[in-house]
């Protein structure tokens, strides 16, 4: 199974057009937050990515209706929890290990902090795809791609292409 995860948009459609028209291969889009107006925008021209794309309410989605957290099971045992990570992140990642352990999940997608993230704490995954639109980490805009395997978790970081096509 492969998972696409994108977070950080705040309005960019080029770049989530070109990332997810790159890959739709994947069996899952989650979106992390601040992207909820140029996400329902693509769905509309896309429809076809409706029955697989997720999201979760950012810090800067106003008056969004969406959830705060979404976790869904994975194949292989493994059990995902999305979140934008504003509530999370005060006192540092040992939030997101709690809110994992919590919901019995061995890994954490979020956003927030416009940074490439990428470490295991206390057995569990911790990834963030950064910012597709605004990093602030000195690195290109970017997503993630995580592919659940038999063998366990494999991520990656992709920059957001330049063009659609």
């Amino acid at each position: 199974m492969r998972i696409l995860t994108i977070s950080d948009t705040h309005g960019d459609l080029r770049a989530l057009t070109a990332v997810l028209l790159s890959h739709p291969e994947a069996d899952i889009v989650m979106h992390c937050g601040d992207g909820e107006r140029e996400l329902n925008t693509f769905l509309q021209e896309h429809r076809d990515y409706m029955a697989r794309c997720y999201h979760v309410k950012g810090n800067c989605d106003l008056c969004s209706i969406s959830p705060t957290e979404l976790a869904l099971d994975l194949p292989f045992g493994h059990r995902l929890i999305a979140v934008h990570g504003h509530e999370h992140l005060y006192g540092g990642e040992a939030g997101l290990v709690r809110l994992a352990q919590r919901q019995e999940a061995d890994l954490v997608l979020f956003g927030h902090l416009h940074c490439r993230t990428d470490f295991v704490m206390e057995g569990i995954r911790i990834f963030s795809p950064g910012s597709a639109s605004r990093p602030r980490d000195g690195k290109p805009p970017a997503y993630g791609l995580i592919d659940i395997q038999p063998g366990g978790i494999v991520v990656n970081h992709g920059e957001v292409p330049r063009s659609i096509g």
